[in-house]
């Protein structure tokens, strides 16, 4: 059984006496994939995070603004049928909580009915109920500068960049975690002393081109697997806050140089202590496919 374990130790000096307290949150959830090509990797991170949003649904609510819509298929199997529930939103399904930190992750069981991936986890961690309405950012990862629509398909040797707009001044931060759990810092670029992106309020921004900023760092994904799952890591808040403590990146697999990167765990840990004292920080997820050429 592969267990997915992180025990993070926070102490926490001072929390805003506005902010809610956080609370203790264990879940169990089944995830039925309904897409025959997703693989095991893929389908456990997609069950981890479903296990996440359920739990924070089922402590803290959903926003009414947020119209959920179950969809259902059936397959039958030796006779008998089985259903797979996936689930969709107009604009993302918005709990009214929020995930602070993660003590446990762990694949319970896992089964490959013929077609699709039928695995059972477990979370372990905490989280708070959300106060106000979210700050109504911007985003889209692409791979072309011209590009406007999200895009979560990459191949080995595309470029990414980022449009970005947020309606209030800010600090942003955006990481890329590999398939091996190395941390790298995407943004703010090597050359800023100042440990943090500056956002304007209502600019419209794209990052990692040097056509809009000479001092910009341009990224290009590559893989040597047939096969990579990345996850992007995008972090604003209105309120100033500075990049993790990271290192010099090392080499990839072509001998080019790598960005800034920090263990997983210190990342995360990181992040736990900045959410905590700092309600109004939001914090997007993407996953992202690398496949080979």
């Amino acid at each position: 059984m592969k267990q997915y374990l992180l025990i993070i130790s926070m102490l926490v000096a001072a929390v805003s006496l506005f902010a809610s307290k956080p609370v203790s949150i264990r879940y169990t959830y089944e995830y039925v994939s309904n897409d025959r090509s997703e693989g095991l990797e893929q389908a456990e991170r997609n069950a981890i995070e479903r296990a996440k949003q359920k739990a924070l649904e089922e402590k803290f609510g959903v926003d009414v603004s947020s119209i959920v819509v179950s969809m259902e298929s059936e397959a039958a199997h030796n006779g008998q049928y089985t259903t797979s529930e996936d689930f969709f939103s107009l604009g993302g399904t918005i709990a009214r909580g929020e995930w602070l930190t993660t003590d446990k992750e762990e694949v319970v069981s896992r089964q490959h009915n013929g077609d699709y991936w039928q695995i059972r986890v477990y979370v372990e961690g905490s989280a708070r109920e959300k106060s106000g309405s979210p700050i109504d950012v911007r985003y889209a990862f692409v791979r072309h500068a011209k590009d406007k629509d999200h895009c979560v398909t990459y191949k080995d040797g595309d470029d990414l960049f980022l449009h970005f707009s947020s309606p209030v001044d800010g600090a942003l931060c955006v990481y890329l975690v590999d398939a091996e759990k190395n941390v790298f810092c995407l943004l703010p670029y090597m050359s800023n002393g100042k440990g943090y992106q500056e956002i304007t309020a209502n600019k419209d921004y794209l990052f990692f081109s040097r056509g809009t900023d000479p001092s910009a760092d341009e990224l290009t994904l590559t893989t040597w697997q047939a096969k990579e799952y990345n996850v992007l890591y995008l972090i604003f808040s209105p309120n100033r806050f500075t990049k993790a403590k990271d290192n010099k990146g090392g080499k990839n697999w072509r001998d080019e140089d790598l960005p800034r990167q920090l263990r997983y765990s210190d990342f995360l840990q990181w992040l736990a202590k900045n959410q905590t004292s700092d309600e109004q920080m939001q914090v997007r997820t993407e996953i992202i496919t690398i496949a080979g050429r």
